[in-house]
């Protein structure tokens, strides 16, 4: 951290977003995968695809859903008890993910949203903590830790 003038991801013609690669890491089973999430000022909290949660060896029958109200209506989030590790990862000049680890979000709960394909890093788990910026014409974003 920081992370300074990272670009925004056209999404639609004429249309991009602030995005961030991110890799998620279940530190009971090894298991990770690496996506592009939006940084969603409208977001309450972070939310990642159901199908994820298997994928990282969570079990999401096991846990009881709960309904929450999003901008798309109610639906059913499962929270696990294991909290996945989130890396901030770099991006190289090609628009793809790089290796180097720009900030590590620990032991923070993950809602799992069946039905859903998009990843959102939301405000009560990301952005509470940090300075967005985000410049629409020369198409950046910057996101840092508040001044003490």
């Amino acid at each position: 951290m920081p992370i300074k003038d990272y670009p925004l991801t056209p999404v639609a013609p004429g249309l991009a977003r602030p995005m961030l690669w991110i890799r998620v890491f279940n530190p009971t089973t090894q298991r990770g995968i690496i996506a592009l999430a939006i940084v969603d000022t409208g977001a309450d909290d972070s939310v990642f695809p159901g199908k994820v949660a298997i994928q990282l060896g969570y079990k999401p029958k096991a846990v009881t859903p709960k309904k929450i109200e999003t901008a798309s209506g109610t639906v059913k989030v499962c929270i696990h008890k294991y909290k996945p590790r989130v890396d901030i990862l770099e991006m190289r000049p090609d628009g793809m993910p790089g290796g180097k680890i720009l900030h590590t979000i620990r032991n923070t709960p993950i809602n799992f949203i069946r039905d859903c394909d998009a990843f959102l890093l939301g405000t009560r788990n990301f952005l509470n903590k940090f300075v967005l910026r985000i410049d629409y014409p020369r198409q950046v974003f910057s996101i840092r830790k508040p001044k003490k």
